[in-house]
């Protein structure tokens, strides 16, 4: 009866922890972020009037989706998913947040790797090579195989 009863709940533990994780790097102005640089991190997707908010999971070079995101992800019928975070920065002891927002799409969930670096135009030097680019406060790059890459201005 125990073999049971032990066997169902171990059954019932690893199908609601079903989790897959994706070779996904974050990085700001050239440097990887760390476990706890980053906050609120979470994907939407849908329409305007009916977006989905999923919280996820970072690790450096992991993003751990659960089995309803990667559902969600492969049956997206509006083809933009936002990646948003908050990015915590700390200058002359003073805490700065910076919110970004990563504009993807399924198909580069399932390249073998992915890098987002995101140029923060609150440094001089990227704002004054990046910013005639974008309208933002900032420019992401991704980066995957067979990507290009940003020209910056001398």
């Amino acid at each position: 009866m125990r073999k049971i009863l032990y066997t169902s709940i171990l059954f019932l533990i690893t199908n609601f922890c079903f989790s897959q994780n994706v070779n996904f790097i974050i990085q700001v102005n050239d440097k990887l972020l760390n476990y706890g640089e980053i906050a609120n991190l979470y994907l939407t997707s849908g329409k305007e009037n009916d977006t989905k908010k999923y919280y996820l999971n970072y690790f450096p070079g992991e993003l751990i989706l659960n089995e309803q995101v990667l559902l969600e992800i492969n049956l997206n019928t509006s083809k933009k998913i936002y990646l948003h975070f908050d990015y915590y920065t700390y200058k002359k002891d003073k805490q700065e947040i910076a919110n970004f927002d990563i504009e993807l799409n399924s198909a580069l969930f399932k390249e073998p790797y992915l890098i987002a670096n995101i140029f923060d135009f609150r440094d001089k030097k990227y704002r004054y090579w990046y910013q005639p680019l974008t309208k933002e406060n900032y420019l992401v790059q991704l980066t995957y195989p067979n990507s290009g890459l940003y020209i910056r201005r001398k």
